[in-house]
Protein backbone atom coordinates (compact mmCIF):
# COMPACT_ATOMS: atom_id res chain seq x y z
CA UNK A 1 0.00 0.00 0.00
CA UNK A 2 1.04 3.52 -1.09
CA UNK A 3 1.41 6.46 1.30
CA UNK A 4 0.33 8.95 -0.42
CA UNK A 5 -2.35 10.94 1.13
CA UNK A 6 -5.46 12.28 -0.45
CA UNK A 7 -8.46 13.95 1.08
CA UNK A 8 -12.32 11.74 1.10
CA UNK A 9 -13.48 13.93 -1.71
CA UNK A 10 -16.78 12.62 -2.17
CA UNK A 11 -16.84 10.24 -0.15
CA UNK A 12 -19.52 10.92 3.10
CA UNK A 13 -18.91 11.44 6.46
CA UNK A 14 -21.96 10.77 7.89
CA UNK A 15 -23.11 13.34 10.47
CA UNK A 16 -23.53 11.60 13.39
CA UNK A 17 -25.93 12.50 16.26
CA UNK A 18 -24.14 12.80 19.40
CA UNK A 19 -26.79 11.82 22.63
CA UNK A 20 -26.10 13.10 25.88
CA UNK A 21 -25.72 10.64 29.41
CA UNK A 22 -29.71 10.71 30.55
CA UNK A 23 -29.90 9.32 34.08
CA UNK A 24 -32.33 6.94 34.25
CA UNK A 25 -33.55 4.01 36.69
CA UNK A 26 -33.86 3.65 40.58
CA UNK A 27 -29.42 3.54 40.15
CA UNK A 28 -29.74 6.83 38.84
CA UNK A 29 -30.24 9.00 42.39
CA UNK A 30 -33.34 9.95 43.60
CA UNK A 31 -33.38 13.34 44.72
CA UNK A 32 -34.94 12.84 48.64
CA UNK A 33 -35.17 16.34 50.92
CA UNK A 34 -31.25 17.04 51.77
CA UNK A 35 -30.45 13.29 50.80
CA UNK A 36 -30.38 11.23 47.45
CA UNK A 37 -31.64 7.63 47.43
CA UNK A 38 -28.97 5.21 46.22
CA UNK A 39 -27.82 1.62 46.70
CA UNK A 40 -26.87 0.96 50.13
CA UNK A 41 -23.15 -0.21 48.48
CA UNK A 42 -22.53 3.33 47.09
CA UNK A 43 -23.11 5.15 50.49
CA UNK A 44 -19.82 5.60 52.20
CA UNK A 45 -19.53 7.09 56.12
CA UNK A 46 -22.72 9.22 55.28
CA UNK A 47 -21.60 10.40 51.65
CA UNK A 48 -22.15 8.88 48.29
CA UNK A 49 -19.01 7.31 47.22
CA UNK A 50 -17.09 8.82 44.47
CA UNK A 51 -13.98 6.63 44.10
CA UNK A 52 -15.74 3.64 43.91
CA UNK A 53 -13.92 2.29 46.72
CA UNK A 54 -14.88 -1.46 47.44
CA UNK A 55 -16.70 -1.82 44.17
CA UNK A 56 -14.45 -2.15 42.16
CA UNK A 57 -13.45 -5.80 40.05
CA UNK A 58 -9.57 -6.12 40.99
CA UNK A 59 -9.54 -9.40 38.39
CA UNK A 60 -8.89 -11.74 41.13
CA UNK A 61 -11.19 -14.70 42.25
CA UNK A 62 -14.64 -13.28 44.06
CA UNK A 63 -14.76 -12.44 47.24
CA UNK A 64 -18.19 -14.66 49.51
CA UNK A 65 -21.33 -13.27 48.33
CA UNK A 66 -21.98 -10.17 50.52
CA UNK A 67 -25.30 -9.94 51.68
CA UNK A 68 -27.40 -6.72 52.04
CA UNK A 69 -27.26 -5.31 55.23
CA UNK A 70 -30.61 -3.93 55.40
CA UNK A 71 -30.61 -4.53 59.64
CA UNK A 72 -29.28 -1.03 61.26
CA UNK A 73 -30.49 0.80 58.33
CA UNK A 74 -33.49 2.15 60.38
CA UNK A 75 -34.89 5.23 58.94
CA UNK A 76 -32.73 6.06 55.97
CA UNK A 77 -33.93 2.86 54.02
CA UNK A 78 -37.37 3.37 55.02
CA UNK A 79 -37.49 6.96 52.97
CA UNK A 80 -36.19 5.09 49.83
CA UNK A 81 -38.34 3.45 47.20
CA UNK A 82 -35.98 0.50 46.98
CA UNK A 83 -35.40 -2.26 49.46
CA UNK A 84 -31.36 -1.83 49.26
CA UNK A 85 -31.52 2.15 48.62
CA UNK A 86 -30.58 3.99 51.43
CA UNK A 87 -30.85 7.99 51.62
CA UNK A 88 -27.26 9.25 51.29
CA UNK A 89 -25.86 13.14 50.91
CA UNK A 90 -24.60 13.93 47.86
CA UNK A 91 -20.78 14.78 47.13
CA UNK A 92 -19.84 17.92 46.64
CA UNK A 93 -20.33 19.62 43.55
CA UNK A 94 -16.73 20.06 41.39
CA UNK A 95 -15.76 22.74 39.15
CA UNK A 96 -14.26 20.60 36.22
CA UNK A 97 -11.18 22.44 35.55
CA UNK A 98 -11.06 23.36 31.76
CA UNK A 99 -8.44 21.86 29.32
CA UNK A 100 -5.45 24.39 28.45
CA UNK A 101 -4.26 23.57 25.44
CA UNK A 102 -0.67 24.80 24.47
CA UNK A 103 0.11 24.83 20.59
CA UNK A 104 2.43 22.18 19.09
CA UNK A 105 2.38 19.36 20.79
CA UNK A 106 2.05 16.07 19.11
CA UNK A 107 0.67 12.72 21.20
CA UNK A 108 3.32 10.81 20.37
CA UNK A 109 1.69 7.63 21.41
CA UNK A 110 -1.95 8.64 21.18
CA UNK A 111 -4.30 8.77 23.40
CA UNK A 112 -5.51 5.35 25.01
CA UNK A 113 -3.21 3.52 22.58
CA UNK A 114 -3.15 1.12 25.03
CA UNK A 115 -6.24 0.14 22.93
CA UNK A 116 -6.63 1.46 19.82
CA UNK A 117 -2.47 0.74 17.89
CA UNK A 118 -1.78 1.47 14.73
CA UNK A 119 -2.84 -1.63 12.07
CA UNK A 120 -1.77 -0.55 9.01
CA UNK A 121 1.03 0.89 8.02
CA UNK A 122 1.47 4.31 7.97
CA UNK A 123 -1.95 5.04 9.92
CA UNK A 124 -1.37 7.92 12.69
CA UNK A 125 -2.58 6.93 16.40
CA UNK A 126 -6.13 8.97 17.81
CA UNK A 127 -5.38 11.92 18.72
CA UNK A 128 -1.93 11.95 17.70
CA UNK A 129 -2.16 15.19 15.60
CA UNK A 130 -4.94 17.48 17.57
CA UNK A 131 -4.58 20.04 14.91
CA UNK A 132 -5.56 18.35 11.86
CA UNK A 133 -8.92 19.25 11.09
CA UNK A 134 -11.71 18.16 8.46
CA UNK A 135 -13.46 20.58 6.03
CA UNK A 136 -17.29 19.84 5.59
CA UNK A 137 -20.05 20.57 3.79
CA UNK A 138 -24.06 20.01 3.32
CA UNK A 139 -25.26 18.20 0.59
CA UNK A 140 -28.34 16.61 0.06
CA UNK A 141 -28.64 17.19 4.01
CA UNK A 142 -25.45 14.61 4.38
CA UNK A 143 -22.09 16.09 5.50
CA UNK A 144 -19.30 15.09 3.00
CA UNK A 145 -15.62 15.74 2.86
CA UNK A 146 -14.36 19.09 1.16
CA UNK A 147 -10.66 19.53 2.32
CA UNK A 148 -8.58 19.54 5.32
CA UNK A 149 -7.94 22.12 7.39
CA UNK A 150 -5.39 22.64 10.16
CA UNK A 151 -6.63 23.76 13.73
CA UNK A 152 -4.41 27.15 14.43
CA UNK A 153 -6.41 29.24 17.39
CA UNK A 154 -9.70 28.62 19.20
CA UNK A 155 -11.60 30.52 16.23
CA UNK A 156 -9.73 30.18 13.12
CA UNK A 157 -9.11 26.92 11.10
CA UNK A 158 -6.12 27.69 8.05
CA UNK A 159 -7.12 25.76 4.68
CA UNK A 160 -6.44 26.56 0.89
CA UNK A 161 -8.07 29.01 -1.00
CA UNK A 162 -8.63 26.78 -3.90
CA UNK A 163 -11.11 24.60 -1.81
CA UNK A 164 -13.24 26.63 -0.37
CA UNK A 165 -13.29 30.21 -2.31
CA UNK A 166 -16.18 28.76 -4.48
CA UNK A 167 -18.66 28.86 -0.80
CA UNK A 168 -17.83 32.64 -0.83
CA UNK A 169 -20.39 33.92 -3.06
CA UNK A 170 -24.69 34.64 -2.30
CA UNK A 171 -25.46 30.39 -2.94
CA UNK A 172 -22.67 29.55 -0.65
CA UNK A 173 -23.47 26.26 1.16
CA UNK A 174 -22.86 26.14 4.91
CA UNK A 175 -19.32 24.48 6.11
CA UNK A 176 -18.98 23.05 9.07
CA UNK A 177 -15.48 21.90 10.43
CA UNK A 178 -14.73 19.02 12.89
CA UNK A 179 -12.20 18.37 15.03
CA UNK A 180 -10.75 15.43 17.33
CA UNK A 181 -11.97 12.95 13.72
CA UNK A 182 -9.60 9.77 13.50
CA UNK A 183 -11.77 6.69 12.19
CA UNK A 184 -13.91 8.24 9.98
CA UNK A 185 -16.55 5.46 10.21
CA UNK A 186 -16.89 5.05 14.21
CA UNK A 187 -18.25 6.63 16.77
CA UNK A 188 -16.31 4.34 18.88
CA UNK A 189 -13.25 6.58 19.76
CA UNK A 190 -12.17 7.28 23.42
CA UNK A 191 -13.22 10.59 22.80
CA UNK A 192 -15.87 12.12 20.67
CA UNK A 193 -15.18 14.28 17.31
CA UNK A 194 -16.85 17.92 17.59
CA UNK A 195 -18.59 19.85 14.85
CA UNK A 196 -18.44 23.75 14.62
CA UNK A 197 -19.90 25.98 11.89
CA UNK A 198 -17.92 28.27 9.85
CA UNK A 199 -18.72 31.96 10.00
CA UNK A 200 -16.81 33.62 7.72
CA UNK A 201 -14.37 32.83 4.98
CA UNK A 202 -11.62 35.17 4.26
CA UNK A 203 -9.45 34.43 1.09
CA UNK A 204 -6.28 35.72 0.28
CA UNK A 205 -6.94 38.88 -1.65
CA UNK A 206 -4.14 38.52 -4.37
CA UNK A 207 -5.00 33.94 -4.42
CA UNK A 208 -4.84 33.73 -7.88
CA UNK A 209 -7.01 30.75 -9.07
CA UNK A 210 -5.30 29.48 -12.08
CA UNK A 211 -1.76 29.04 -10.61
CA UNK A 212 -2.74 28.98 -6.66
CA UNK A 213 -0.42 31.61 -5.96
CA UNK A 214 -1.05 33.50 -2.38
CA UNK A 215 -3.58 30.09 -2.19
CA UNK A 216 -4.62 30.40 1.61
CA UNK A 217 -7.50 30.95 3.23
CA UNK A 218 -9.17 31.36 7.28
CA UNK A 219 -12.25 30.13 7.94
CA UNK A 220 -14.03 31.83 11.25
CA UNK A 221 -16.04 29.76 13.45
CA UNK A 222 -19.06 30.53 14.92
CA UNK A 223 -18.27 29.51 18.70
CA UNK A 224 -14.41 29.33 20.06
CA UNK A 225 -13.29 25.42 19.87
CA UNK A 226 -13.65 23.70 23.34
CA UNK A 227 -10.11 22.35 23.04
CA UNK A 228 -9.28 18.71 25.17
CA UNK A 229 -6.68 16.05 24.90
CA UNK A 230 -6.91 15.12 21.55
CA UNK A 231 -7.96 18.81 20.04
CA UNK A 232 -5.50 21.46 20.44
CA UNK A 233 -3.64 23.83 18.06
CA UNK A 234 -0.67 23.91 16.43
CA UNK A 235 2.14 26.73 16.60
CA UNK A 236 2.82 28.89 13.69
CA UNK A 237 6.20 29.40 12.41
CA UNK A 238 8.07 32.46 12.67
CA UNK A 239 9.71 34.52 9.86
CA UNK A 240 12.88 33.18 10.74
CA UNK A 241 12.13 29.59 10.48
CA UNK A 242 13.92 27.46 8.27
CA UNK A 243 12.75 24.11 7.41
CA UNK A 244 14.32 23.11 4.49
CA UNK A 245 16.98 19.92 5.66
CA UNK A 246 13.72 18.56 8.21
CA UNK A 247 11.73 15.60 8.05
CA UNK A 248 8.15 16.79 8.71
CA UNK A 249 4.86 15.03 8.46
CA UNK A 250 1.58 15.57 6.51
CA UNK A 251 -1.53 13.55 7.97
CA UNK A 252 -4.90 12.97 6.33
CA UNK A 253 -7.42 10.66 5.10
CA UNK A 254 -6.10 9.71 1.73
CA UNK A 255 -6.27 7.24 -0.94
CA UNK A 256 -3.46 4.87 -1.51
CA UNK A 257 -2.84 5.89 -5.08
CA UNK A 258 -3.51 8.72 -7.46
CA UNK A 259 -6.39 7.65 -9.39
CA UNK A 260 -7.67 4.24 -8.74
CA UNK A 261 -6.81 4.04 -4.96
CA UNK A 262 -9.03 3.99 -1.74
CA UNK A 263 -9.74 6.71 0.51
CA UNK A 264 -8.74 5.61 4.56
CA UNK A 265 -10.96 5.65 6.85
CA UNK A 266 -8.12 6.13 9.81
CA UNK A 267 -5.97 8.85 9.44
CA UNK A 268 -2.78 8.54 7.88
CA UNK A 269 0.59 10.23 8.54
CA UNK A 270 3.76 10.22 6.02
CA UNK A 271 7.18 11.99 7.12
CA UNK A 272 8.22 14.00 3.97
CA UNK A 273 11.60 15.73 3.19
CA UNK A 274 11.98 19.38 3.05
CA UNK A 275 13.59 20.52 0.10
CA UNK A 276 15.08 24.16 -0.95
CA UNK A 277 13.01 25.55 -3.79
CA UNK A 278 15.58 26.16 -6.24
CA UNK A 279 15.89 22.67 -5.81
CA UNK A 280 12.02 22.07 -5.78
CA UNK A 281 11.63 24.74 -9.46
CA UNK A 282 14.29 22.82 -11.19
CA UNK A 283 12.54 19.02 -10.52
CA UNK A 284 8.98 20.69 -11.57
CA UNK A 285 10.52 21.82 -14.39
CA UNK A 286 11.13 18.38 -15.69
CA UNK A 287 8.00 17.41 -15.60
CA UNK A 288 4.78 19.17 -17.91
CA UNK A 289 4.97 22.24 -16.54
CA UNK A 290 8.74 22.85 -18.74
CA UNK A 291 11.69 24.53 -18.04
CA UNK A 292 10.45 27.74 -17.54
CA UNK A 293 8.07 27.27 -14.88
CA UNK A 294 8.70 29.91 -11.80
CA UNK A 295 7.80 28.69 -8.45
CA UNK A 296 6.07 31.44 -6.39
CA UNK A 297 7.96 32.25 -3.39
CA UNK A 298 4.92 31.74 -1.20
CA UNK A 299 5.38 27.88 -1.60
CA UNK A 300 7.57 25.09 -0.17
CA UNK A 301 7.95 21.86 -1.50
CA UNK A 302 8.14 18.34 0.51
CA UNK A 303 8.87 14.89 -0.89
CA UNK A 304 10.49 13.59 -3.68
CA UNK A 305 10.67 9.85 -2.64
CA UNK A 306 8.33 7.12 -4.61
CA UNK A 307 5.00 6.68 -3.35
CA UNK A 308 5.50 9.35 -0.75
CA UNK A 309 3.46 12.51 -1.10
CA UNK A 310 0.45 14.36 -0.35
CA UNK A 311 -1.75 14.17 -3.52
CA UNK A 312 -4.66 15.72 -5.15
CA UNK A 313 -7.21 17.02 -3.00
CA UNK A 314 -5.76 16.83 0.28
CA UNK A 315 -5.64 20.59 0.20
CA UNK A 316 -5.46 22.51 3.52
CA UNK A 317 -3.90 19.50 5.91
CA UNK A 318 -0.84 20.66 8.12
CA UNK A 319 2.83 19.91 7.13
CA UNK A 320 3.65 19.72 10.44
CA UNK A 321 7.99 20.20 11.39
CA UNK A 322 8.89 19.58 14.87
CA UNK A 323 11.03 22.40 15.91
CA UNK A 324 13.77 23.27 18.83
CA UNK A 325 11.55 24.65 21.06
CA UNK A 326 9.91 20.79 21.68
CA UNK A 327 6.99 21.82 19.69
CA UNK A 328 5.59 21.16 15.95
CA UNK A 329 5.41 24.45 14.05
CA UNK A 330 2.96 24.93 10.98
CA UNK A 331 5.72 24.44 7.79
CA UNK A 332 2.91 24.42 4.81
CA UNK A 333 -0.28 23.84 3.58
CA UNK A 334 -0.83 20.86 1.02
CA UNK A 335 -1.92 22.41 -2.41
CA UNK A 336 -0.58 20.68 -5.69
CA UNK A 337 1.42 18.19 -7.09
CA UNK A 338 2.40 16.53 -11.04
CA UNK A 339 0.40 13.48 -10.11
CA UNK A 340 1.23 11.80 -6.76
CA UNK A 341 4.08 10.06 -5.29
CA UNK A 342 6.29 10.25 -8.54
CA UNK A 343 10.15 9.75 -7.62
CA UNK A 344 12.04 13.16 -7.83
CA UNK A 345 8.57 15.32 -8.13
CA UNK A 346 8.18 16.69 -4.35
CA UNK A 347 4.68 18.13 -3.65
CA UNK A 348 4.29 21.71 -3.50
CA UNK A 349 2.63 23.31 0.01
CA UNK A 350 1.54 26.88 1.20
CA UNK A 351 4.65 28.43 2.83
CA UNK A 352 2.71 29.59 5.71
CA UNK A 353 5.50 32.04 7.12
CA UNK A 354 4.88 33.92 4.03
CA UNK A 355 1.67 35.03 5.48
CA UNK A 356 1.95 36.01 9.43
CA UNK A 357 1.03 39.26 8.64
CA UNK A 358 -2.01 38.75 6.62
CA UNK A 359 -3.16 36.28 9.79
CA UNK A 360 -2.80 38.73 12.10
CA UNK A 361 -4.41 41.00 10.12
CA UNK A 362 -7.68 39.14 9.40
CA UNK A 363 -7.95 37.41 12.71
CA UNK A 364 -6.91 40.91 14.56
CA UNK A 365 -4.48 38.99 16.55
CA UNK A 366 -1.42 39.52 17.52
CA UNK A 367 1.07 37.12 15.94
CA UNK A 368 2.20 36.48 19.45
CA UNK A 369 -1.01 34.90 20.20
CA UNK A 370 -0.14 31.64 17.79
CA UNK A 371 3.03 31.13 19.51
CA UNK A 372 3.50 29.21 22.81
CA UNK A 373 2.87 31.01 26.01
Amino acid sequence: MWLLLTTLGAACLAAQAQQGDGLAGPEGGVPLGDCVCVPYYQCKEGKVSEDGGGLLDARRKLPPKEEIPLDGLGDQNQQCPGVDQVCCAEPSAVTETPYVASCGIRNDNGINSRILTKDGKGEAEFGEWPWQAAVLKYESEILKFECGGTLIASRYILTVAHCVARFTGADRVPLKVRLGEWDTQSMKEFYPHEDYDVGNIYIHQYFRNNSLWNDIALLELTRPVTFAPHISPICLPKLEDVFEGSSCVVTGWGKDAYRTGKFANIMKEVTVPVIDNPMCQNLLRQTRLGRYFRLHEGFICAGTEDGVDSCKGDGGGPLSCYTQDGRYHLAGLVAWGIDCGTPDVPGVYVRVAKYLDWISEVTRLPISEFYPK
